[in-house]
C-alpha cells in the first residue's frame, strides 16, 4: 500500500488520516510519544565464517532499542545516523518559543526506515486571510534507512504516511532547512535553530500575496474567461470540449458561491480552483476519497493549483489567459 505503514510502524494523530490506520489521541506530548518509546543503536555488522569465527564486515547496521530488529541497510563509517532523541530534541527546540504549538501527527513508515512529526502553530494551522481559512503545517522528517536527509518544511500537507513524507521531502520551494547524514551532524542540527523564524516568514509572504488578491476585483465574465483560458492552456488549438465547459461552469459557481466566496475578486477565483481540485476533480466528482486525495496532493490536482496560483500573481499571465479563454468561449457563442 502507498502508506507503507508496516506492522513495526505506527502513525499517531489527532484525527484519522486517509489510510484509516491512525491511532487517534487527544494530545501528543513532545516528551512522551511513539518516537520516544524506541530509538536506534549503531552496531557493527558481523557474520560467522565456516570455521565458527566471527568476522567484522567493516559495515555497521542500525538496530531498534525496543525489539532488537534491524532498521535499514548496512552503512559505512562515514554515515551519521540521527537518533529519534536528536530528532525530537530538534522539534522541541523549534516549537519551544511557541507555547500554543501542537503536534498533529507523529510516526514511522517503511519498517521504521522513516520517521516524521507534523506541528501546527495555533493561528498558523487554521489562520484567516479576509474571510477565508487556510491550513498549514511545519513538517519534520528523518530517515534511518538512508533514503533521505533530515528535513524541515512548510506545506499544507500533514505527514501521515510514506506518500506525504515523500511529497514534503521533495517540495523544494517549501523547504526550510535540512541536514545530510554525514560530517558534523550535531552542528548541522544546531544550525537549524532559526527554523521557526523562517517558517513564520514563509507564512507572512503568503498572507501578503493573498491580501493583494482580495483587493483585486474581477467580475463573473472575466473569471469565466480566466477559467476557460487556464483549462485550455496546454492545448489552446483544440477548442473547448464539453467536459471543459462543465468544469468552467463548476468553477464559476464556486467563484460565486463556494465557501467564503462572493464572486468579487481574484481570491475568490483562487479559492474556487483550490476547492475544485481538492474535492471533486477526479472521476465521479471526487466520490472515491483515496483517488481524490492522491490527485489533490500528489498528482494533476496539485500541479493545477500551483499553476493557477502562479497565473493570478502575474498580471501578464492573467491577461494572456483571459484573452485565450475569451476567444475560445466566443467561438461557441457563450
Amino acid at each position: 500500500m502507498a502508506h507503507n505503514i508496516t506492522n513495526r510502524d505506527l502513525q499517531v494523530g489527532l484525527k484519522q488520516a486517509w489510510h484509516g490506520l491512525t491511532r487517534i489521541v487527544d494530545e501528543i506530548d513532545i516528551n512522551g510519544n511513539y518516537l520516544t518509546s524506541w530509538d536506534v543503536e549503531r552496531q557493527p555488522l558481523t557474520y560467522v565464517d565456516k570455521t565458527g569465527v566471527e568476522v567484522n564486515t567493516g559495515f555497521d547496521i542500525l538496530v531498534a532499542t525496543d525489539d532488537d530488529m534491524i532498521i535499514g541497510k548496512p552503512m559505512t563509517k562515514h554515515y551519521k545516523p540521527i537518533t529519534n532523541k536528536a530528532f525530537i530534541d530538534l522539534v522541541k527546540d523549534a516549537i519551544s518559543s511557541l507555547p500554543k504549538a501542537k503536534i498533529e501527527s507523529i510516526g514511522s513508515v517503511c519498517n521504521r526506515g522513516k520517521v516524521f512529526v507534523t506541528v501546527s502553530l495555533n493561528d498558523y494551522k487554521s489562520f484567516k486571510v479576509g474571510n477565508r481559512e487556510f491550513n498549514d503545517y511545519l513538517n519534520f522528517g528523518n530517515s534511518h534507512d538512508q533514503t533521505s536527509k533530515m528535513w524541515i518544511n512548510n506545506t499544507n500537507i500533514c505527514t501521515v504516511c510514506d506518500n506525504t513524507f515523500t511529497y514534503n521531502l521533495n517540495k523544494a520551494d517549501s523547504q526550510i532547512g535540512s541536514a545530510v547524514h554525514r560530517g558534523d551532524v550535531e552542528l548541522k542540527l544546531a544550525n537549524l535553530s532559526d527554523v521557526v523564524d523562517n517558517f513564520l516568514g514563509t507564512q507572512e509572504d503568503f498572507r501578503i500575496k493573498f491580501e493583494r488578491l482580495l483587493k483585486k476585483q474581477i467580475d463573473e465574465k472575466k473569471a469565466r474567461d480566466l477559467f476557460a483560458g487556464f483549462l485550455t492552456r496546454n492545448n489552446p488549438r483544440e477548442g473547448v470540449s464539453t467536459r471543459c465547459l462543465n468544469t468552467v461552469d463548476t468553477l464559476t459557481t464556486l467563484f460565486k458561491k463556494g465557501a467564503g466566496n462572493r464572486g468579487e475578486n481574484y481570491a475568490d477565483a483562487f479559492s474556487a480552483v483550490t476547492d475544485y481540485y481538492t474535492h471533486n476533480s477526479t472521476r465521479g466528482n471526487g466520490r472515491v476519497t483515496a483517488n481524490q486525495y492522491v490527485s489533490s496532493e500528489f498528482g494533476i490536482g496539485r500541479m493545477n493549483k500551483q499553476s493557477f496560483w502562479t497565473v493570478i500573481n502575474n498580471d501578464n499571465l492573467i491577461d494572456t489567459t483571459v484573452r485565450r479563454g475569451e476567444k475560445l468561449l466566443e467561438t461557441i457563442n457563450l
